[in-house]
């Protein structure tokens, strides 16, 4: 009996230490992905491999918000209404001529250099993380396969976009770390390497790059006269962070309009966190599609330094707030998601303790005692609920 008891307790505290692990992502074959509709007029908003969730929420590419108020899981269909029409931040036109001229020229490299007189005490460093949570993901096309365990077609452009950070004056490191396999865990596992990269390195932003697995239609664009990839910013719903990086993904989305038309598909605000609770400057970017060949997103991700730079760091942002002045202020979804998350781990204790009270009842009793006690249980539970039908 003793023996028995000290294995429950040792049963139940290692299940107690357990963390809940949250699945920021959704994970099917190939060829399945969610298609988002209008609810009013039934017309095709986005299409997304990842998980849409009621209470998502997206930014389109002329910047109308929508939430997602219905999903059919089994068909990976939902529908979205309408919120509003956002107007996004001011930008500079002076500052972004003086930018653009300087990019003609050869880089930012001299503009940031004599921004940085003027730049207040706090000001973050010129230091960007890159990290690839999907280490596995490629581009058919170029790599010959959608996933590769030992590294995917997605470093490749992570290490462009380190280098086009440096071309425009930017120190960047990108982590190659693999964070295998392609499941719940991975955002768990590459939590570790985003955390390293700002505790050794002092990045003043994290950038989690991974490309999409959506047609290929849903990708294509044009910019300056040649073919390239769009690009979607994801925000997850469910940090602390959230107004913060809400706020840089609208920037940087504001800046491209203006500089890079054609290279920002649009926002997703999805239910996961995403490891953007480490740090206000996080950001998680779709460098297109797992069907385009990988040149296109490593050209995409030239133009997309250069924006993120000029966001971060060109002082081009006039005003930050994503709606006029006197405008009712948009329902954030983060801290609703947030308390959502709370109540799962809530509910996943108390079954954990469910769970070990009926295996104590099991251990600390004969066979003919436990089936006695589950007899009599579900007869007193009968009972309650007849009870309260009554009522």
């Amino acid at each position: 009996m003793k023996n028995k008891t000290t294995l429950l307790l040792i049963l139940l505290a290692v299940l107690l230490a357990t963390p809940t692990i949250y699945a920021d992502d959704w994970y099917s074959e190939y060829g399945n992905y969610y298609r988002v509709y209008n609810v009013e007029n039934n017309q095709l908003l986005f299409t997304t491999a990842r998980e849409v969730s009621r209470g998502d929420q997206y930014l389109s590419s002329d910047n109308k918000m929508y939430r997602v108020v219905r999903v059919n899981g089994r068909n990976h269909l939902a529908y979205a209404e309408f919120m509003e029409d956002v107007q996004l931040p001011k930008i500079n036109q002076q500052a972004l001529q003086e930018i653009q001229l300087a990019l003609q020229e050869g880089g930012l490299d001299t503009f940031l250099l004599a921004q940085e007189n003027g730049e207040e005490e706090g000001n973050i460093e010129r230091r960007v993380g890159l990290y690839t949570t999907h280490s596995a993901e490629a581009y058919v096309p170029t790599d010959g396969s959608e996933s590769i365990e030992e590294g995917g077609g997605i470093k490749k452009v992570a290490e462009q976009l380190k280098n086009s950070f440096e071309a425009n004056g930017v120190e960047a490191i990108f982590d190659n770390t693999n964070h295998i396999p392609h499941d719940a865990g991975a955002y768990k596992r590459s939590r570790r390497t985003a955390t390293q990269l700002m505790r050794d390195h002092g990045v003043g932003a994290l950038i989690d790059v991974h490309r999409d697995a959506v047609p290929v239609e849903q990708y294509a664009t044009e910019i300056e006269g040649e073919e390239a990839s769009l690009v979607r910013l994801v925000v997850g719903r469910r940090n602390q962070n959230f107004a913060a990086n809400e706020e840089l993904a609208v920037q940087v989305k504001a800046v491209a309009d203006e500089m890079r038309p054609g290279l920002i598909k649009d926002i997703f605000y999805a239910k996961g966190d995403y490891n953007q609770d480490l740090t206000p400057r996080a950001m998680l970017v779709e460098m297109g599609t797992y069907q385009q060949p990988r040149q296109l997103p490593e050209r995409s991700a030239g133009y997309l330094a250069e924006v993120v730079t000029t966001a971060l760091f060109g002082g081009v942002v006039e005003d930050t707030e994503a709606t006029e002045k006197g405008a009712a202020p948009r329902e954030t979804p983060g801290a609703q998601a947030s308390n959502r998350g709370g109540g799962i781990g809530t509910i996943g204790l108390i079954a954990v303790v469910a769970i070990g009270g009926f295996a104590f009842l099991f251990l600390s009793s004969g066979g003919k005692e436990w089936k006695s006690k589950l007899s009599n249980f579900k007869q007193e539970f009968a009972n309650f609920l007849g009870r309260r039908k009554r009522k």
